[in-house]
């Protein structure tokens, strides 16, 4: 696969995949929990990965013990999250490079995540990177979750490609890989670290894997 010849729009996940935001999640994840007593269930990053933050926050308060209203537990994390956006995030290795060299060769870029525009887009202007987008797309924006092909398919439309088999599609997780396979695309494998335990369903489902950006570059 050439990618500045051979399609027509690459559809990136930000979280895990453009940027090394886990950790930071986690953190968050783990200082919410211990400031109301609560555990954390063994399953709960599989559960909350493919989440939005409405859905997240509607998670935990079903199934993990959690009392706060909704918007308290979103505006929480919200807050916790901004300043490492903005100021202390960084992007995973050969990723600038990689997306600047696909927008130099006409090839249009998406944006299709479960994040929100509050953290994703001042993170992605400090790597000077935001104005290479031509799409961004949120999981708020379709009936289903990541899992399934509707935020990649809005993603390819919104960008002006009727095509899904010209579109390529950056995943760091199995159930995202899942659901851009599920939208007939080329379907890239990050290999991040948090989910190591899903490499080697990765490494069945999808067309190419990568560690990084580096080689692609």
């Amino acid at each position: 696969m050439n990618f500045y010849k051979d399609i027509s729009c690459a559809i990136f996940d930000l979280d895990g995949t453009l940027v090394e935001s886990i950790s930071a999640w986690r953190e968050v994840d783990i200082n919410f929990m211990k400031r109301r007593n609560l555990p954390i269930p063994d399953d709960f990053y599989d559960r909350v990965s493919t989440l939005n933050f409405s859905q997240a926050a509607d998670y935990v308060i079903a199934e993990c013990g959690v009392t706060d209203p909704k918007e308290v537990v979103m505006n929480e994390w919200l807050e916790e999250l901004e300043y490492d956006y903005a100021n202390v995030i960084g992007m995973v290795a050969g990723a600038k490079e990689f997306i600047t060299k696909l927008h130099s060769s006409g090839v249009k870029i998406a944006l299709a995540t479960a994040s929100r525009p509050e953290l994703f887009k001042p993170c992605l202007e400090r790597h000077g990177v935001l104005d290479l987008f031509d799409v961004f797309v949120t999981t708020d924006e379709v009936k289903r979750k990541k899992g399934f092909p509707d935020v990649y398919l809005l993603a390819a439309e919104k960008a002006g490609v009727n095509d899904p088999t010209s579109c390529a599609v950056f995943e760091d997780i199995y159930l995202g890989c899942v659901g851009a396979k599920a939208a007939n695309m080329y379907t890239v494998g990050v290999l991040e670290e948090h989910s190591k335990d899903d490499w080697e369903k990765m490494r069945e489902i999808c067309d190419l894997i990568i560690e990084d950006y580096t080689k692609l570059v």
